[in-house]
């Protein structure tokens, strides 16, 4: 368990420190771009997750298997949430990044009677 934490969070450095670096190099940054970018990070770190399960399990073959297929569907998450990852998303209001479109003034909702 402590194996697989460790390697959860090499994942989330990796993929946060290369959106992060994507997001600030280039300012007009698209979507599809931190798309791949996070894809990458996520395909090319979660081997790490390999190294811990295979001695955790004794290189069972079931449980290698199941790891094996979680990687797809972790480089897919890590993609579509990429715009997420690195604040630059308007679809959930708690990770938006501090900037002039954030700072826009509340409307007032009127007055009950």
């Amino acid at each position: 368990m402590a194996g697989s934490s460790a390697a959860g969070v090499l994942m989330g450095i990796s993929v946060g420190g290369g959106l992060t670096l994507a997001s600030r190099r280039k300012a007009g940054t698209s979507a599809r771009r931190l798309a791949f970018v996070g894809a990458l990070s996520a395909a090319v770190t979660f081997p790490a997750e390999l190294l811990v399960v295979a001695p955790a399990t004794g290189v069972g073959p079931v449980e290698m298997v199941v790891t094996v297929l979680a990687w797809p569907v972790m480089t897919v998450v890590a993609a579509r949430h990429s715009t997420d990852i690195a604040g630059l998303t308007r679809a959930h209001p708690w990770l938006w990044t501090a900037g002039p479109s954030a700072r826009r003034p509340r409307r007032r909702q009127p007055s009950q009677p």
